[in-house]
């Protein structure tokens, strides 16, 4: 049970640790170019920062993208139990017309 609060815990922090593929490949161009200098590549390459901010601006576009999505059905829902409730109003209406009906023909 405390081993499930804990991976619950630490997953945003995994989630942040994981490179995009935009900053992998940004990796690559810097190990590449540092390959091509003779020089040792120490990671945090000006490519892998750019990749690194185009993922971030990638997963914030799908976050709004997602919140818009959720807000549509939010409305959609809403709408769909006013229609409800309007024809739950409906119905009751006719169930008391109709019964007022059946009086008079009884009562006849």
């Amino acid at each position: 049970m405390i081993m499930r609060y804990v991976i619950a815990a630490t997953l945003p922090f995994m989630l942040i640790a994981c490179d995009g593929p935009a900053e992998k490949a940004g990796e690559a161009r810097d190990r590449a170019t540092a390959n091509a200098a003779g020089v040792e590549y120490r990671g945090d390459g000006p490519a892998e920062r750019v990749g690194e901010a185009q993922d971030r601006t990638n997963r914030a576009a799908r976050e709004d993208l997602d919140a818009k999505q959720d807000e549509i059905k939010t409305q959609a829902d809403t709408q769909a139990d006013q229609l409800e409730k309007q024809a739950r109003q409906i119905r009751d209406d006719a169930e008391e017309r109709a019964a007022a009906l059946s009086n008079i023909s009884a009562a006849r």
